[in-house]
Formats: C-alpha cells, sequence, structure tokens
C-alpha cells in the first residue's frame, strides 16, 4: 500500500491571500453536526479527516520556509496544533531512526490530545459515540508529519472521551509499517467524487431492485406450482429449472426424498460424503447427526452445501439445500432468500400433506373405534365403509394390540404422546406402503391388519420404528390368532389383549403360541378358572397385598423355570436361602409340593390363566 498518498505528498504552496479564519469551537461544532447530519457517520468522517489533512500539510508548508531540519519541524508540530485550538495540550514520544541528518529511515509514536475540541462537540450535540471521533486532529497530525518527514505517515485513534475513553490517544507509524491494519482508514483520505458516488449507488440499487424482482418473480412460480398441486420432485425441478443450482430436499437424516440437478450416483456420493464429515464432526456430542434450525452453510472436500430446515408447525422435518459443486460455483448471499423460499413452498406442500394425512388416519381410527363398538348393523355396510377407507376387511384378518409404559427416562403427557406414537405407525405404515386399521381401544393401540397387508411378518420392524422414535416407553404387541369374519372382531380383540398380558419376556406374543392357556381363556370359562384359582392358591389370596404379590411373582418363577433354582435365583435377583424360605413358605400355605410334576404343571396353567386375564400381574 506504500505509496498510496503520494497525491497527498505533492507540493501545495500557499496561495496569495490564503489567509487562516478564525472561529469559536462552538460555531465549529455546529458545522461540525450540519456535516455528520448531511452526509452520515462514514462519509463525514472522511470529509473531515482530508480538511484536518489540509490544514496540516498547510502548517507544514509553512514552517518549512522557515527551516528545514525536520528534527526543528517535528518540535514545532506540537507548537503549530496548539495554535490551532483544536486542543488544549498534546502529550507525544517518537521513536525515530536516521538514514542521515537529513533523511528518516522510520518514525513512530505515540501520545495523546488533551481537551480535544471534537470530543467535547460530538458528545454535546451526538451523544455517546461507538468509535473515535476526532478526525480533524488525526487528519492534522497524519498531514503535518506526511509532508515534513516525505513519507506516507498515518496517524491512528486508539482511545476517544466521545467513546467514554479517559482520555484521547493515538499512534503514528509510517503507512507500510500498519499494515493491513490501516486499509479500510486509507480509504478515508481519499475523495470520492460526488457524482461517482451516486453513479455506484444507483448501480447497487438497480442491482437490488432486479434481485428482489427476481426473487419475486421465483416465489411466484413456487407458489403458482404448489396451488396447481405440484408435489416435491416438481418442486425441486422447477427450482433448478429456474436457478440452475442443484437442488436435494432431505429428511433429518439427510436421507433423500428428491432431488434434482444432478446424476443419482453423483449425489448419493455426496451425500455419503456429507454424513460422513458430520458424524466425525459431531462424535464428541455423542449424536449421530446434528440439527440444523437456521440457514447453514456446510463444505466437505467436493462440495458445498447451503442448507434450510424445512419448518412445518413449529417443528424442523427435514431440509432444503442448494449444491455448489465445482470450484467456480460459490454459495452466494443472494441465494440465501432463494432456498429459504423453496423451503417455504416444501413447508406448505407437507403442511397440506400432514393436514389431509391426519384428517384421513382420523376417519381409520374412528371407524375402527365403531366396529369395535359393534355400531354398524350389517357386515355389508362395514365392507363398504372399509373399502373407502382402502382397507379391504372381506379377506382374513388380525387383531394386534400394542401396550406402552414409562421406561424410567422421563415421559411425555400420556395423552400428547398417544397421538404421537399412533402418528408415527400411521406414519410408517403409510411409508410402506401397507393397509391397515389403526385406533385406540381401552388405553392400548389397535391394529386391525388384513392378512394381505403383509404387516404381521414385518411387525418387529415396526416395533423397532417405535422404540427408536419415542424412546420414553417400552412398549409389548400382542396378535390374535387369524380372523374369518369381521363380525368376530370382539373375539379377537379378546385374544390380543390376552396374548399382550402374557408377553411377561416376549415383546411380541402370538395368540396361538399360548397353547392350552388360550383355549381355556378363549372358551370364556372365566369364572370356573378363578374358582380353580382360589381353591388351588387359597391360603396365598388372604395374605397382604404385598406379601401376596412377592409370594405369587416367586412360584410363577420358579414354576416357569421348571424348578431351577439357580435360575429362579438369578431372575429374582435372591439368595439361595431367601429363595429356599419362600418356596418352602408357599408349599406350606398350599399344601403341595412344587417338586411334583403334575401338581407344578397345573399350579402353572391357573397363574397363566390368572396372567392371561389380567387378574395376576407378575
Amino acid at each position: 500500500m506504500k505509496g498510496n498518498l503520494d497525491n497527498l505528498l505533492e507540493p501545495n504552496y500557499i496561495e496569495e491571500g490564503n489567509k487562516k479564519i478564525l472561529t469559536t469551537a462552538g460555531a465549529f461544532g455546529l458545522l461540525r453536526k450540519g456535516i455528520i447530519e448531511n452526509l452520515g457517520l462514514q462519509r463525514a468522517k472522511g470529509f473531515l479527516l482530508r480538511y484536518g489533512w489540509s490544514l496540516g500539510v498547510s502548517d507544514a508548508e509553512e514552517a518549512m520556509l522557515k527551516s528545514t531540519s525536520i528534527d526543528y519541524l517535528i518540535k514545532q508540530a506540537a507548537v503549530l496544533h496548539l495554535s490551532t485550538g483544536h486542543i488544549g495540550d498534546i502529550q507525544s514520544e517518537r521513536f525515530i531512526e536516521w538514514v542521515d541528518s537529513e533523511n528518516i529511515k522510520t518514525i513512530s509514536g505515540k501520545g495523546k490530545w488533551i481537551h480535544s475540541f471534537e470530543a467535547q462537540e460530538h458528545l454535546k450535540h451526538h451523544g455517546k459515540s461507538d468509535m473515535p471521533v476526532c478526525h480533524i486532529l488525526t487528519g492534522y497530525a497524519s498531514g503535518y508529519m506526511s509532508t515534513i518527514c516525505k513519507k506516507s505517515l498515518i496517524v491512528k485513534e486508539i482511545s476517544c472521551v466521545a467513546k467514554g475513553d479517559p482520555e484521547c490517544c493515538f499512534e503514528m507509524k509510517l503507512q507500510e509499517d500498519w499494515g493491513l491494519e490501516i486499509e479500510e482508514e486509507l480509504k478515508f483520505y481519499h475523495e470520492i467524487n460526488i457524482i461517482e458516488e451516486l453513479e455506484y449507488t444507483y448501480e447497487q440499487l438497480l442491482e437490488q431492485r432486479n434481485y428482489i424482482d427476481k426473487v419475486s418473480k421465483f416465489h411466484k412460480k413456487l407458489t403458482e406450482s404448489i396451488s396447481n398441486g405440484s408435489n416435491l420432485q416438481d418442486i425441486a425441478d422447477t427450482t433448478f429449472g429456474l436457478l440452475k443450482i442443484p437442488i436435494s430436499i432431505e429428511d433429518l437424516s439427510f436421507q433423500k426424498i428428491v432431488y434434482a440437478g444432478m446424476e443419482e450416483d453423483e449425489y448419493s456420493s455426496l451425500s455419503k460424503e456429507l454424513k460422513e464429515s458430520l458424524i466425525r464432526k459431531n462424535r464428541k456430542n455423542n449424536k449421530p447427526l446434528p440439527h440444523f434450525k437456521e440457514t447453514t452453510r456446510l463444505k466437505t472436500e467436493n462440495q458445498e452445501r447451503l442448507i434450510t430446515p424445512i419448518i412445518v408447525q413449529k417443528k424442523v422435518i427435514g431440509y432444503c439445500t442448494f449444491l455448489y459443486l465445482k470450484e467456480t460455483e460459490k454459495s452466494s448471499e443472494n441465494n440465501i432468500m432463494f432456498i429459504e423460499r423453496v423451503a417455504n413452498a416444501a413447508s406448505l406442500y407437507l403442511l397440506n400433506e400432514k393436514t389431509s394425512f391426519e384428517a384421513l388416519e382420523k376417519m381409520k381410527g374412528y371407524f375402527l373405534e365403531q366396529i369395535l363398538k359393534g355400531q354398524y348393523s350389517s357386515r355389508e355396510e362395514i365392507i363398504n365403509r372399509g373399502r373407502y377407507m382402502g382397507v379391504d376387511l372381506e379377506t382374513p384378518f388380525y387383531i394386534a394390540a400394542i401396550d406402552y409404559k414409562e421406561n424410567g427416562k422421563t415421559a411425555k403427557d400420556s395423552n400428547d404422546y398417544y397421538e404421537q406414537i399412533l402418528e408415527s405407525i400411521a406414519k410408517y405404515l403409510d411409508i410402506q406402503g401397507y393397509k391397515a386399521l389403526i385406533g385406540q381401544y381401552e388405553g392400548k393401540i389397535i391394529m386391525l391388519i388384513p392378512e394381505s397387508s403383509n404387516i404381521l411378518l414385518n411387525m418387529e420392524k415396526i416395533l423397532k420404528h417405535i422404540e427408536t422414535t419415542h424412546s420414553f416407553y417400552n412398549y409389548k404387541i400382542g396378535i390374535s390368532d387369524k380372523a374369518e369374519e369381521i363380525e368376530q372382531v370382539l373375539e379377537y380383540l379378546d385374544e390380543s389383549l390376552i396374548s399382550l398380558r402374557m408377553s411377561t419376556e416376549k415383546k411380541i406374543i402370538h395368540f396361538k403360541d399360548l397353547g392350552i392357556v388360550g383355549i381355556l381363556i378363549n372358551s370364556k370359562n372365566v369364572s370356573g378358572i378363578k374358582k380353580i384359582a382360589k381353591q388351588e392358591l387359597g391360603a396365598l389370596y388372604k395374605l397382604g397385598e404385598g406379601k401376596q404379590k412377592e409370594l405369587l411373582k416367586t412360584l410363577y418363577v420358579f414354576l416357569a423355570n421348571g424348578g431351577k433354582l439357580q435360575q429362579t435365583m438369578d431372575d429374582l435377583s435372591l439368595s439361595m436361602s431367601g429363595l429356599m424360605y419362600r418356596i418352602n413358605k408357599i408349599e406350606t400355605l398350599i399344601n403341595k409340593d412344587l417338586r411334583d410334576s403334575s401338581q407344578s404343571y397345573q399350579l402353572l396353567l391357573i397363574l397363566d390363566s390368572l396372567l392371561a386375564l389380567g387378574e395376576l400381574e407378575i
């Protein structure tokens, strides 16, 4: 940057009649106030710096007519500056390295201006500033020293009373010694022709107007696209067609929904690279991928991405992304407005889809509830209504009951959670193309599953999905036998609920796997089972609730383990002496030998039956 101010160092001899004009600080303060109000702070700063520079140059040239000794001229600097009335006093120190007695190799210095009129007037008219304001003083010192030293010397104010600092302090260095630190400051020393400035401003305004016009037309095209029933792929294709920037719409895991502007292999490669990069960076947070709640730039070795969230009902559900694939393609600030409008369009589309989907699922849930409550008068009415819902109820079907209980973590509100889990299962089924009715009955989530839907074969995947997406609860699923007629739905609902109660170890249990217990319960011989249970376990029933539950659980686990003591100890976390004490007490109370296979089998069958009926909890 050396030489940038050479034009300011050329001799500027005092013309005849170039007299000094005296004025008061107050009057000049008013003039300074008007300049700032009319030109703005930035342009006023440049004007005042150049004004101060001109005063400094004029005083330096006048002093040089008396002596050319640099040492003398430097000493005169303080005297001449004080004579302007700009300051009350000055304190400074300098370091000078000489080439010879007349030429300076390098010079630097620092000091402070005492009672700066500029700082005082600025506080009076404008209040506290967020930057130093002694521009005339700074310009004067820079102009004077640059002229006498015949080198570009720049003075910079580093603290200012108008800023709230205790003193107005400055530093002085050769222009080249400041380096990049003074680059922005140098621009203020060069006057810009007002016509050129106006032309530049007009060009900027024209460019901005054209940009806003382009954004407006782009937004209109997207809005029309949605109004005409376009889907996400249409939105992506329209965006690429208008902007020629590759685009993708992805879920929160950066899994593809749609993309446009690149080949599938290229997209897959870039997507893999991005996910690997994000996983590496996010590993310390113990999370697989970060979530972005505002427009963000991401860069990897082969791509740069401008990502903005898709928000539906105040929840981030995915991302819109512009991909910049080549070195010549860079993310522009202007593109932020475009990508955010694409995200808005995607949000509108997905909100509409969500609303339609939820409305349909609520209808299905209500339909299932009506079937279970027997509110339809004929089989034909149910089948016809099922066709309307997209579910074939003429074919065989199964009933699945899903229960959920807190797993120890902070759980959400039960009603809110039911809605979320129901929506999550329904969406999963919809994405996989499965047809089923899903709703709620007696606090359980109930699914009516047509045999042709193949859902039964994928029940473990459904369970894993809800366990992953909603980890606040533990889940169990009970599944009925195959039903042939829709009129039998309540019978098979009971089977699913019985299976659910019997799933003490397994997370998914089928009614057919219950064996004779299932047959007994399904025979509706409930009163008989309860009567036998009281006869065989009567003494246990008379104990207090806590002791009764403890001994019944011990009995059930012991019998279910085939009388194996070690396995029972481990399952109940008991010592051998503790277990033997309980077993002996149980045998005494019910007057039975638990090592007798016929007696133990009968007791286990009774306990399983009570468990299936909901009369017993293990």
